[in-house]
């Protein structure tokens, strides 16, 4: 006869602390995202319209402020990924070799 073994169930997760956080993303977040889409879309002029205009928008009401903050949204996430796996240190460290550089 096999062992019996009893399954302990795990809590649900608690997701209310992350989206009480992302709610509201920071001003970087804001200024970086809506900057870097002008950027890709028309240049730096208007890099620096749309990051000034996702820095106004971002305490409206309707499709303006929501879509502000989501690009914010997304743009925290991005930097919390990259922060977690340490890219810009190894994209520090694969220019630097590219140069003959030391880490």
């Amino acid at each position: 006869n096999p062992p019996i073994v009893e399954a302990v169930p795990t809590p649900a997760p608690d997701f209310t602390t992350s989206a009480n956080e992302d709610e509201n993303p920071s001003d970087t977040a804001i200024l970086v995202g809506c900057g870097l889409a002008g950027w890709v879309v028309g240049g730096p002029f208007l890099a620096l319209l749309t990051a000034l205009g996702g820095n106004w928008a971002k305490k409206k009401q309707g499709p303006f402020g929501e879509s502000t903050r989501a690009v914010g949204r997304i743009t925290a996430a991005a930097g919390r990924k990259a922060r977690d796996e340490k890219l810009f240190h190894k994209m520090k460290s694969s220019v630097a070799s590219l140069f003959g550089g030391k880490n």
